[in-house]
């Protein structure tokens, strides 16, 4: 109804500002194709109605004023001069007018005279490594993210391809990446239990508008564990905790089922939408979730105010705030609202000027973000560099994407696009022709670490490498994450960065009873019977042992003891061996 009302009104600025008893059937005429031209452009683009803020309603009165402002003076198109001087100024009045707020709304935006206030944007708190164990915690090797948003895309199309009669139905749609930490079941009363767990999911969309007209809703969602290395865990959600899904508010959806379309035209014509996720609560619910923004300064500076979300089934609403928004959702903050807004904190620290001439301590994001989870939160993390800087970084920087929380931790380290090159070069990956995909950041032993997945020429994962952001010449790659994370742990021990262990962790010798053996790839994995809730691994190349080692034998460990429960074992000789 807000777009019909605003339609009227625009149609009447046009019709005020065109009317001439001269030509009153071309006032007529035009007004009427107006009214259906700016309905149809309305209802199209939904512009968001919000006169302090937002430039869309000033762009179009003075689009509307323009054209209708020409319109009066077609009747005298023969002879210009005999259109009255005072009514042809009076009627550009109306564009005059909103091209004058359109200019003073586009004039704060120079970065020359409110340059602290564009820095300010982002609170960033400067601290040492130290603080970096606390606010991201030590991550086992099986809770890293193996799967990017390619990989797990062709996985979910995989999957669908196993049922043609849903195939020819509908479509894989975007891919979010999300925490959850809950449990429900699926179709066949099947459980799913995630604990700390990271997933892609993805809505089925409708395949074509035809298919949206003829079966209206779609049957579900796809889930794809982003830590599975081998994929094996995917599936198709149709059934929740017993319930039948119908998702009929979609991105393939038009007008009314439209995900915006739907949010506007239910109150919400004031406010930025950005960024369209798609993501489940920790029950298995699916619902759409939207960042509400406003320009804070000028029209360029945006910043998310708080969360819509839209049940994918029923349509139901609810706008939060920052503060109020539930657990399970991610993110509130979209990656290039931080990108931007880092980038300001980095370049006008000493104000404008300094920025475009001395350039003294001027800093800049690294290219990209990605998205790093911890116990359940995520943050932004990028690497800060000198300007002009290309390998190597002076720090980096997490940013909640909920909050934006801001802290900016300094140590010179490897980029993220450096730490690439360098997993491209280790012997490993460089003989097969494999090329590391952009890493994922972690805390592997309190040391700050680029996870990276090498990918062969089908797109899939081929092996597995870190490289450390503090010293380039400490890497490990292996084919799986097990085996790149042992060589990794033996080139940090050579060169001692092992100095922060993760959560306290000493070195524990000792002899224990083997409780279960199995072998993945080319890692070992126990479980001691001493030692219950702990699965410890070793590569290959630790023992000769490992190989002949069985149910019930004596074993000579030593490895490291913290909170892990997950737990890499660095020596390794089997007693009950007799050679």
């Amino acid at each position: 109804m807000d777009y019909v009302i605003l339609t009227v009104v625009m149609t009447a600025v046009f019709a005020i500002v065109s009317f001439n008893k001269h030509g009153k059937s071309v006032c007529a005429i035009g007004s009427s194709v107006a009214f259906i031209l700016l309905l149809m452009y309305n209802i199209s683009f939904l512009p968001v109605l919000n006169l302090s803020s937002f430039p869309d309603v000033w762009v179009e009165f003075m689009v509307v004023s323009f054209f209708g402002f020409v319109t009066y003076l077609l009747p005298y198109s023969e002879s210009f001069n005999k259109a009255p001087k005072a009514f042809v100024a009076l009627r550009t009045v109306p564009f005059i007018a909103s091209l004058i707020v359109l200019l003073a709304m586009w004039g704060q935006c120079f970065h020359f005279y409110q340059a602290d206030k564009f820095c300010n944007m982002l609170k960033v708190d400067t601290v040492s490594l130290d603080q970096f164990n606390h606010d991201l915690f030590p991550t086992s090797v099986k809770k890293m993210i193996c799967i990017d948003a390619e990989m797990a895309r062709k996985a979910a199309e995989d999957l669908l391809d196993t049922d043609p009669g849903l195939g020819s139905r509908v479509k894989v749609g975007e891919m979010t990446m999300q925490a959850i930490n809950g449990s429900f079941t699926i179709d066949g009363g099947k459980k799913l239990t995630f604990e700390d767990g990271v997933i892609w999911v993805g809505p089925l969309e409708h395949k074509s508008f035809f298919k949206w007209i003829s079966n209206d809703v779609t049957p579900g969602y796809v889930i794809v564990d982003a830590t599975d290395a081998n994929m094996t865990r995917r599936y198709i959600v149709t059934e929740v905790n017993g319930q039948k899904l119908s998702l009929k508010y979609l991105e393939s959806a038009c007008l009314w089922e439209d995900i915006e379309f739907h949010i506007k035209m239910n109150g919400y014509t004031d406010k930025g939408l950005n960024d369209h996720r798609f993501e489940i609560d920790n029950s298995g619910r699916p619902y759409w979730v939207l960042s509400a923004y406003e320009p804070t300064i000028g029209l360029t500076a945006k910043d998310s105010k708080g969360a819509i979300i839209v049940d994918a089934q029923t349509g139901e609403l609810q706008a939060y705030s920052i503060e109020e928004a539930p657990e399970w959702i991610d993110r509130i903050q979209p990656e290039h609202f931080v990108f931007d807004q880092i980038t300001w904190w980095g370049e006008y620290q000493l104000g404008w000027w300094n920025s475009l001439w001395k350039q003294l301590n001027v800093q800049c994001p690294t290219p990209g973000m990605t998205l790093v989870y911890s116990k359940g939160k995520s943050y932004w993390f990028t690497g800060i560099q000198s300007s002009g800087s290309s390998e190597s970084t002076s720090g980096f920087m997490l940013v909640d994407t909920r909050d934006k929380t801001a802290r900016y931790y300094k140590m010179i380290g490897v980029s993220e696009q450096e730490a690439t090159r360098i997993a491209d070069d280790i012997p490993f990956a460089r003989t097969a022709g494999y090329h590391a995909i952009k890493p994922v950041q972690y805390n592997l032993r309190g040391v700050p670490s680029h996870f990276m997945v090498y990918k062969g020429s089908s797109g899939n994962a081929t092996g597995y490498a870190f490289v450390s952001v503090a010293n380039r010449s400490v890497f490990g790659a292996g084919s799986t994450p097990e085996a790149a994370e042992q060589e990794y742990l033996k080139r940090m021990s050579v060169s001692g960065l092992i100095s922060h262990e993760d959560d306290a962790v000493e070195t524990v010798s000792g002899v224990y009873t083997i409780r279960d053996i199995t072998l993945v790839g080319e890692t070992f994995y126990l479980l001691l019977n001493e030692v219950p809730g702990c699965e410890f691994s070793a590569a290959n190349g630790v023992s000769h042992d490992l190989k002949w080692s069985k149910k019930q034998d004596k074993v000579h460990i030593t490895y490291g003891k913290g909170e892990n429960k997950y737990i890499p074992i660095s020596e390794y000789k089997n007693l009950s061996l007799n050679y």
